[in-house]
């Protein structure tokens, strides 16, 4: 029997790789030595995930060499696959499932995904990531058109990670699930088609009493239906005891049995707004936002993308358009536009309006025409000929116009900051530099080279944690990236995910760029100013559980038995001496 030896990892010199010596003290070091050690050892992470599918290639080789009919095997249950998945299992201690994913990735990685795996190996992506990306493709049967996604994605890889971009899983998803619904439309037909049919409802049975309850349905009835519960919650007072997750899961119920939702603060003097009318005046503004190019809704194949979800193919971007429901606005990069002083045509009289905005001859098929106008004109020094510059309202130059707002949300399709996956449209626009609200020309402006979304908590984090940094700058080939640094020193810096959707804008310069200008935003506030819990989390856990105690003392008083009585004394006095009877 084979016996179980103590690993070495714990007293391995690994300094090499950017990691610490055994037994180093971390209090003593310093934070960026911390920051460099945890970034190696992702790196680490990555190149072990890279070097455990080489092992399970070698497995499956290993065992299909051993096979004595390879073509027999593969018509049992036991096949290869099988037969090495069961080694596997075995090595790694695991089960059936975990082993049979590790295998199926790893063959993936092999003979689909080959450049993407490469990157593993550099310590970009790790098996988390590759595991998104081979389900993302499994539908594409096509080698040639295999072949082109996967350089495509590895490519694009590559690119984020060389301008050090944070990518995290889901972006991940979303960049090959576009390069798939790009190249291989059929394939996601297939894939939607076969999805459709998989509308459920379900439930399961939990502990204590508890079931849940999961619905399936198109991305965006899901999406209205988890605004309709935000709009329904969104009218409790603010002293309802219950936290969101609990209160959607009240309001859900309460919608599905025809009951009305109450707000359960107790209080004489309750401001709940949730009767009839004010429920109808909040759903009214409930709304999913999807953007695509012109042609896609004319027969094109381009993709498009819905906000809270990510990219969707063409055929469901034409599905959404055709609801009873779906509103339709078409938007032109040239509303933003207007004669850049510089240049020499701009320097002449002011062109007429029709001038500045007349498009391209347009093609015969849609695949062909461009969703957007032609590249505007450089001037021989280098000027452009229009630059953008209508992006405030011209009533409020602190409030962006529409066009503004739309770009600067599904630029950036998720909050800016790294990780948060808070979709654009449920986060608010924040000035990268703060508007100066007294003289406008002095603060940051109002455009979509110093505007990103942020979640609530992290618009928190930038304006009040000390030390925030934010910035956002578009480098010399037109890209936008935005970059975090916290109070610690770490600086992370992200692309901009979304710029597929609007090729055009790469090609387009505003005023504030060609003037040099560099959004970057500092906290304003401090932790003291921004918004104050009433209780620490300590002392609500403690509230918590004392809350918790005193309700399981009232119910056991309340589930105990009644007290026997007991017995009336005696009145009659006996003489012991001789008995009572």
């Amino acid at each position: 029997m084979a016996q179980r030896t103590a690993s070495t990892w714990p007293v391995a010199d690994l300094t090499a790789c950017g990691l610490l010596a055994p037994g180093t003290d971390l209090a003593g070091l310093p934070t960026a030595r911390v920051v460099g050690a945890i970034a190696a050892t992702k790196n680490g992470h990555c190149f072990l995930d890279w070097q455990l599918f080489q092992f399970a290639l070698s497995m499956h080789s290993r065992v299909r060499a051993s096979s004595t009919n390879v073509v027999a095997t593969q018509k049992s249950i036991l096949d290869l696959e099988a037969q090495t998945t069961l080694e596997l299992q075995m090595s790694l201690e695991s089960t059936e499932y975990a082993a049979r994913v590790l295998l199926l990735d790893a063959l993936d990685a092999r003979d689909r995904l080959p450049r993407v795996y490469a990157t593993m190996r550099l310590g970009l992506i790790d098996r988390d990531r590759f595991h998104r990306i081979a389900h993302e493709t499994r539908l594409v049967v096509d080698e040639a058109i295999m072949a082109k996604i996967d350089a495509l994605i590895a490519a694009e890889i590559l690119g984020a990670q060389h301008g050090y971009t944070c990518i995290s899983v889901t972006k991940t998803g979303a960049m090959a699930r576009r390069h798939v619904a790009e190249q291989d439309p059929d394939a996601v037909r297939r894939e939607r088609e076969g999805a459709k049919d998989g509308r459920s409802l379900g439930h399961q049975n939990l502990e204590a009493g508890m079931a849940q309850l999961f619905l399936t349905a198109t991305a965006e009835d899901v999406r209205l239906a988890r605004q309709m519960l935000d709009a329904v919650i969104a009218g409790r007072c603010p002293d309802d005891p219950r936290t969101k997750t609990q209160a959607r899961s009240d309001a859900a119920i309460a919608l599905l049995q025809r009951k009305p939702f109450t707000c359960e603060c107790d209080s004489d003097g309750c401001t709940a707004q949730i009767s009839d009318v004010e429920l109808d005046a909040r759903a009214a503004r409930i709304v999913v936002h999807v953007l695509c190019d012109a042609t896609t809704l004319e027969g094109g194949d381009k993709c498009g993308y819905l906000d809270g979800h990510g990219p969707i193919s063409a055929e469901h971007v034409r599905e959404i358009a055709a609801r009873g429901d779906a509103v339709i606005h078409q938007h032109r990069l040239d509303d933003l536009l207007e004669p850049n002083p510089a240049s020499a045509s701009g320097a002449q009289e002011r062109p007429d309006e029709a001038a500045l905005h007349r498009r391209a001859p347009r093609s015969e098929t849609p695949d062909e025409r461009r969703g957007d106008d032609p590249r505007p004109d450089t001037e021989n020094g280098g000027e452009p000929a229009a630059v953008i510059a209508k992006t405030a309202l011209p009533s409020d130059p602190y409030r962006p116009n529409l066009l503004t707002d739309l770009i600067s949300r599904f630029l950036w399709g998720t909050c800016s900051i790294p990780g948060c996956e808070r979709a654009a449209f449920a986060c608010d626009l924040d000035h990268v530099a703060e508007y100066d609200n007294v003289r406008p020309e002095l603060g940051g402006p109002t455009c979509v080279c110093n505007l990103l979304p942020k979640c609530r908590y992290h618009h928190l984090v930038k304006t009040n944690l000390e030390g925030f940094v934010d910035d956002l700058w578009i480098d010399s080939d037109g890209r936008y990236h935005s970059s975090v640094t916290t109070p610690l020193g770490q600086t992370v810096e992200v692309l901009a995910s979304n710029q597929w959707l609007l090729p055009r804008l790469a090609d387009l310069r505003c005023t504030h760029q060609l003037a040099g200008w560099h959004a970057t935003g500092i906290a304003t506030g401090t932790v003291e100013d921004g918004p104050q819990r009433a209780r620490t989390r300590t002392a609500a856990k403690h509230a918590r559980r004392r809350a918790e105690r005193k309700a399981n003392r009232e119910r056991r008083l309340a589930e105990q038995p009644e007290p026997i009585p007991e017995p009336e004394p005696v009145s009659e006095e006996f003489d012991y001496d001789e008995p009572p009877f």
